[in-house]
């Protein structure tokens, strides 16, 4: 397994097409996709398996603007799930992150909170980035308690933003930046 980076507990890769089974495994939990906005629609392994392959290039490579890694804990080689930075914008030098813990028995843990400190870390240090910023559900606690923790500061809320079981959800909106990082 080629590790790229190390945080305290987790290592950091680049996802591979064998990661496809799993990952699909984790969309179609619904406690795991009710907080993604792509989770409303199924997901083959097959599917999966060709968007990994699409993403398997570099961001100037191809004009492509995310960068992606699988992650897990030091030790085992099992993912624990995936994060990436999206929609970068090296003029701009800010991007939009986002995290997916596959495996809920794994929640509560610290996790998110040690990948967005890595993931800023990563931002700010290896692209040079300026700011980084993300969208939570309002009604979930656990991810913005993380996040704060992690640096990110809320700027505001989306009213009514999405629609998740039956239910329109506020966002809230959140960023960090590389000035006020430590």
């Amino acid at each position: 397994m080629a590790i790229y980076m190390n945080s305290e507990r987790l290592w950091f890769r680049a996802p591979m097409g064998a990661d496809a089974a799993v990952l699909t495994g984790f969309l179609h939990d619904p406690r795991v996709r009710r907080n993604l906005a792509i989770g409303r629609y199924p997901f083959s392994e097959e599917g999966e398996a060709r968007w990994l392959a699409e993403q398997d290039h570099p961001p100037a490579m191809d004009g492509q603007t995310d960068v992606r890694f699988a992650f897990g804990a030091q030790g085992q080689e099992q993912v624990l799930g995936v994060t990436g930075l999206h929609r970068i914008s090296m003029l701009h030098r800010n991007a939009e992150w986002g995290i997916l813990i596959g495996r809920p028995e794994e929640w509560g843990k610290g996790y998110g909170r040690e990948v967005a400190r890595a993931m800023l870390a990563y931002a700010f240090r290896t692209l040079n980035l300026h700011r980084v910023w993300l969208r939570v559900n309002a009604d979930h606690p656990g991810g913005i308690k993380a996040y704060e923790a992690a640096g990110f500061r809320r700027e505001g809320v989306f009213r009514q933003h999405i629609f998740v079981d039956g239910t329109w959800v506020d966002q809230v909106a959140m960023a960090a930046l590389a000035t006020e990082w430590k």
